[in-house]
């Protein structure tokens, strides 16, 4: 068999779109082959290489441009040792060890379900609490716990009293330091903020409002923030943004988005925003919920890693 026409083959196995005949010829190949096994472990050492690198540059998007100079590849060394190693007995063996990742809910983050908070006034001043602009907590239902967010009205920021005020923010400072023993140098640690959005509307309501998850992640004094909010965005280590629009429901039906991040060592707090936008304005909010608020670390495995600077 031609070398073309086996890797055909292992690109369609790959894919699963292999023929129970064409299964056998191709297992037949490498069986009988060395110099095939040899072939269709380094294609699928690349295949994997590569992955890995989409991925890492896919969550680097949203680093500030000095961040952007090198990208992570990893050789997956754990993940094609069983291609080589007894790849055959008396039939075709896959042994691939594939990485884990850790993922752990972070409770860090103060009354996710609104169970127990009032939400103060205005952008807060220390970690731990909810605090934002004219919201009210109000009762849920069965599905989705005793108490949600309900969201009001937008107002300005304290430190930008002449800017619009468009959308409804409620916000929460989460301390990151304590993570810091599970942080990587390089930033390969990715947190995920998700929460629960509600339009309580009829079917075709509005204007349309879209509902946005913000994390903003910080170095520095987390008490310190407020007093130039939210011209300090800039300063943000990392972000990440995730949103929905909606135009009301006929099953009020509870949607989720997730916005993920980058976070290294260096982190110190992060800022955590939901937020509801009407799209014409002015217009008043009636009916947008809020509810069921995670925060999520999730650590890559110890592989070996190589830095290409670009």
């Amino acid at each position: 068999m031609k070398d073309t026409d086996f890797l055909e083959l292992a690109m369609r196995h790959q894919d699963g779109a292999l023929s129970a005949a064409e299964t056998s010829a191709f297992e037949a190949a490498m069986q009988a082959d060395p110099a095939m096994r040899k072939l269709f472990t380094e294609s699928q050492l690349r295949s994997m290489v590569l992955h890995d690198r989409f991925r890492q540059e896919a969550f680097r998007r949203d680093l500030p441009e000095k961040k952007r100079h090198t990208w992570l590849t990893r050789p997956i060394a754990a993940m094609a040792a069983g291609l080589v190693c007894g790849l055959f007995c008396a039939s075709l063996v896959w042994a691939v060890a594939a990485p884990i990742v850790t993922s752990e809910r972070l409770h860090a983050l103060v009354d996710g379900g609104f169970e127990h908070s009032q939400v103060e006034s205005g952008f807060p001043a220390r970690t731990g609490v909810w605090s934002g602009d004219a919201v009210k907590i109000s009762a849920g239902d069965a599905d989705h716990g005793g108490r949600q967010l309900r969201f009001i009205s937008p107002q300005p920021d304290a430190a930008n009293p002449n800017g619009r005020a468009i959308s409804c923010d409620v916000f929460q400072l989460v301390d990151l330091r304590m993570l810091r023993p599970a942080l990587g140098k390089d930033g390969d640690a990715v947190l995920e903020l998700s929460a629960s959005f509600l339009d309580g509307r009829p079917e075709n309501t509005r204007p349309s409002v879209t509902c946005f998850c913000k994390i903003y992640v910080f170095k520095g004094d987390p008490t310190r923030l407020r007093e130039t909010w939210p011209l300090n965005i800039s300063d943000a280590v990392a972000s990440g943004i995730a949103e929905v629009t909606t135009l009301g429901s006929h099953t009020a039906a509870w949607k989720t988005v997730t916005a993920k991040c980058l976070v290294s060592a260096e982190a110190d707090f992060a800022v955590i925003q939901l937020a509801a936008l009407p799209n014409l304005r002015p217009a008043n909010l009636t009916a947008i919920y809020a509810d069921d608020v995670k925060l999520t670390l999730r650590t890559p495995p110890s592989l070996p890693v190589r830095i290409v600077h670009r």
